[in-house]
């Protein structure tokens, strides 16, 4: 596998809560390379952002995280998020499915979710000195809870896929999307997101702690959140929990 920054060590696990959790235990005790993952069928556990949960059919999903150490400013926090999403939305386009992210790294596929990402940071100082970054993705799986507007590789495509090839491929571009981050192009990267963000430029209904207000996504800040301008043309930005998707 051509890699410029990652080392592909696969360690799979029969079940556990988080991946994320398992990884960031395993790695106190054990000497890994980056780009190291812990990957499992059966996570009984998985977090979304902000205390969320993640629901995923043992056997069927995709469920990982993959160990890196950015040694990046914490200034640069989100394009963690913005790399991750990229990866799993270009490994989505080679399978020709349209995708978008929904801000901050929800991916959708005709509005319904079939991927997330959880990344979860050691910081140093200014410095992120490790970030684990979770990865969750609907691969075989064709049923849902009735609460969850979902779907998966295979609701889509009506094919069985194998979950560690759809990985490799995920792997292959997080690390392509990863060089650009250490070369610190960030223009490109921010280009490369609003491309693919949900909603972008368009009239939309929202709520945030105060009202519910039709406003457009114009784009994100230096800090990752969320630009939107309300039709009284009052422009506001938005952390991640403090608005919601009507």
């Amino acid at each position: 596998m051509n890699l410029r920054h990652f080392n592909y060590s696969l360690i799979s696990i029969d079940k556990t809560a988080s991946t994320n959790d398992y990884l960031n235990e395993f790695v106190k005790i054990n000497t890994l390379k980056e780009g190291a993952i812990i990957f499992t069928q059966n996570q009984t556990q998985g977090k979304g952002q902000k205390g969320n949960t993640w629901y995923s059919q043992p056997n069927k999903n995709l469920t990982c995280s993959i160990l890196s150490f950015p040694k990046i400013n914490t200034k640069y926090t989100f394009y963690l998020n913005v790399i991750s999403s990229l990866a799993v939305s270009k490994a989505l386009s080679d399978l020709k499915l349209d995708s978008q992210i929904k801000w901050p790294n929800d991916i959708l596929i005709n509005s319904k979710k079939i991927g997330g990402i959880l990344v979860e940071n050691i910081l140093q100082g200014k410095e992120i000195k490790q970030a684990i970054i979770g990865i969750g993705l609907n691969i075989n799986q064709i049923n849902f809870p009735e609460q969850i507007n979902a779907t998966s590789l295979k609701k889509c495509l009506n094919i069985t896929f194998e979950i560690e090839e759809v990985l490799v491929q995920i792997y292959r571009y997080l690390d392509f999307y990863y060089d650009k981050l250490k070369n610190s192009e960030f223009k490109i990267l921010e280009q490369l997101y609003l491309k693919k963000l949900y909603r972008l430029n368009e009239w939309h209904s929202f709520k945030d702690e105060y009202e519910h207000f039709i406003g457009m996504i114009t784009g994100i800040d230096e800090h990752g959140r969320l630009k939107i301008t309300k039709k009284n043309n009052t422009k506001n930005v938005y952390e991640i929990k403090t608005i919601s998707f009507l």
